[in-house]
């Protein structure tokens, strides 16, 4: 029994989400949508009894119960279930124990007073004015020199990324400065990053302030003025047909900063051009502002406009949208709601980081509770469209390329999320391109062929350098 209490603190001391212990296997930790083999023996038969045995108290184990393990004030909650193989138990995290309430001594009654509740004040606009000023030399110069981002911190030089490198930026940044205007957006206090779109001369940034050990920073996403098109972006055209969807789920991922905000914007507008639709997004923050021509477009942000992404959905859901675009899925509330409005024959469109398709199939199902997630992965085979994910690699001339593996959800892409069989979804992607899949190595294939990046560049991105060396022949 001491074995598997270690193990379960193993998991809690590595930030796992879960560990799988079975019968003649080797345990597996689950840890950011990633499946991970402990370093040790298969675990037998006798030892997992020996352990499930008194939490059982005698009640016989048909299908699958949910229990809970307690050690040393923790509490486990798991699912033991018996299979042909023998006996399968999954531990989750534990919950974080709740805070015993204060003791307040006893005092005089006072007079109650009463008032009329009142919204939470606005930001200063005086704030906003002392970033403006603190971040415009720094932006100015990283347009000309066409960066992506530029980062302050106390005590260092400014830097900005340009094609995905962080240089040093030429321009004095006074630390007094750079403090008041992070604590003067310490609405929710310290130790939170705080969000906010700006426009400076003409360059819509988004911002985001937070401290940190050694004092304070601010980095800006410098914003394209226009939303770009699919074609501007280098993107494959078989991207334009996302668009004609009329409902379900579609995500584009990737790591951050490999484009996905930009690839949605360009979706949007690429339904713009086609037909009549209307569309609401929720952002975090509003990045580009569209100007819509056919579509009408209800752009809403986060903090500003809606409290939560969660609530925001099923705020949408009674706006009659056609469409709704959302920033970011970053909880099981949010997900849980996506997946009601692609059910309910609304077409969303929303970024996910996840490596790959499969990491995000993975990582939306191991967002929900065991005991959810067989009916999770039947809504995700039904209401799931079409997984783009996005890689952005220097490009020889300068500048950045995307590489993208386009998965569109086939009948047989279908089967295999509800039937839980991932480990055969790089198969049917490398076969599918007569359906219009397109694997990331081939991608990567074609950028090498057009001499548009160098094989070291492909090298770091590429999941399958056999498959790579084989479709380009180009890798040393």
């Amino acid at each position: 029994m001491s074995a598997i209490v270690s193990l379960l603190r193993v998991m809690t001391l590595r930030d796992a989400d879960a560990i799988t212990i079975e019968s003649g296997r080797v345990p597996t930790l689950r840890r950011r949508g990633q499946v991970e083999a402990l370093a040790m023996p298969a675990l037998d038969e006798a030892m997992l009894g020996d352990f499930v045995a008194p939490l059982l108290a005698g009640k016989p184990l048909a299908g699958t119960l949910s229990l809970t393990y307690t050690d040393e004030g923790v509490t486990y909650p798991l699912t033991v279930e018996k299979t042909d193989s023998g006996l399968r138990l999954v531990v989750r995290r534990p919950a974080p124990a709740a805070k015993p309430p204060l003791q307040v001594p006893p005092v005089a009654p006072r007079p109650v007073l009463t008032a009329v509740p009142t919204a939470p004040a606005p930001r200063p606009m005086r704030s906003l004015d002392a970033l403006a000023q603190l971040l415009s030399p720094a932006v100015a110069y990283a347009r000309a020199r066409e960066a992506s981002d530029v980062i302050l911190s106390s005590g260092q030089a400014p830097r900005m990324r340009v094609d995905g490198r962080v240089e040093t930026v030429d321009v004095p940044i006074d630390d007094a400065e750079l403090s008041a205007c992070v604590a003067a957006f310490a609405s929710n206090g310290p130790g939170v990053s705080h969000d906010v779109a700006l426009e400076l001369d003409g360059i819509r940034v988004r911002v985001n302030a937070f401290d940190h050990l050694g004092g304070h920073a601010i980095a800006a996403r410098l914003v394209r003025e226009r939303v770009p098109s699919l074609s501007e972006l280098a993107l494959p055209s078989e991207l334009a047909s996302i668009v004609e969807h009329r409902d379900g789920l579609v995500l584009v991922c990737g790591p951050t900063g490999s484009g996905k905000s930009t690839t949605l914007a360009a979706l949007v507008e690429q339904l713009d051009q086609r037909r009549s639709a209307h569309v609401i997004t929720l952002e975090d923050p509003i990045e580009y502002q569209f100007r819509p021509r056919r579509c009408l477009v209800h752009q809403r942000e986060l903090g500003t406009h809606i409290p939560s992404f969660a609530a925001g959905l099923r705020s949408a859901l009674r706006e009659a949208p056609d469409v709704i675009l959302l920033g970011e899925l970053r909880d099981r509330e949010t997900l849980a709601a996506a997946l009601t409005a692609a059910e309910t024959g609304h077409l969303v469109l929303a970024t996910l980081h996840a490596p790959s398709a499969i990491g995000a199939i993975d990582r939306m199902i191991d967002a929900f509770p065991e005991t959810q997630q067989r009916q999770v992965r039947s809504q995700l085979s039904a209401c799931l469209r079409t997984i783009v994910t996005q890689y952005l690699l220097p490009r020889r001339d300068g500048g950045r390329v995307a590489a993208i593996e386009l998965v569109p959800v086939t009948p047989a892409v279908a089967n295999i999320i509800r039937k839980g069989e991932l480990q055969t979804l790089p198969t049917a992607i490398q076969s599918g391109r007569d359906v219009g899949m397109i694997a990331l190595e081939r991608s990567l294939a074609r950028l090498l062929d057009a001499n548009l990046v160098t094989a070291k560049a492909v090298q770091r991105v590429a999941n399958d350098p056999d498959l790579m060396a084989a479709l380009a022949g180009k890798l040393r």
